[in-house]
């Protein structure tokens, strides 16, 4: 049986600043999952734009002390980016 492990969401933004994100956990080699559902809602009046381009990335629960020390270091400026 395949163990499911828990996600947790760590950044929830522009698709420009996921994408950054996103590679920098990676490179880390930080697993990162991404969720754009949250793009339109469609209702029986027409389609209601929510937060459009917006992105939610997730991480396991165990790596998310790791992902927000480095979202934190990047935030802060200090890669080289």
């Amino acid at each position: 049986m395949i163990e499911q492990k828990k996600r947790i969401a760590i950044h929830n933004g522009s698709k420009n600043e996921a994408l950054i994100l996103k590679v920098l956990l990676e490179s880390f080699s930080i697993q990162v999952f991404e969720d754009s559902s949250l793009m339109s809602v469609f209702n029986p009046w027409g389609i209601s734009i929510g937060n459009l381009n917006s992105v939610k990335l997730w991480v396991n629960e165990d790596v998310y002390a790791k992902a927000k020390e480095i979202i934190s270091d990047y935030k802060a400026d200090e890669y080289n980016l």
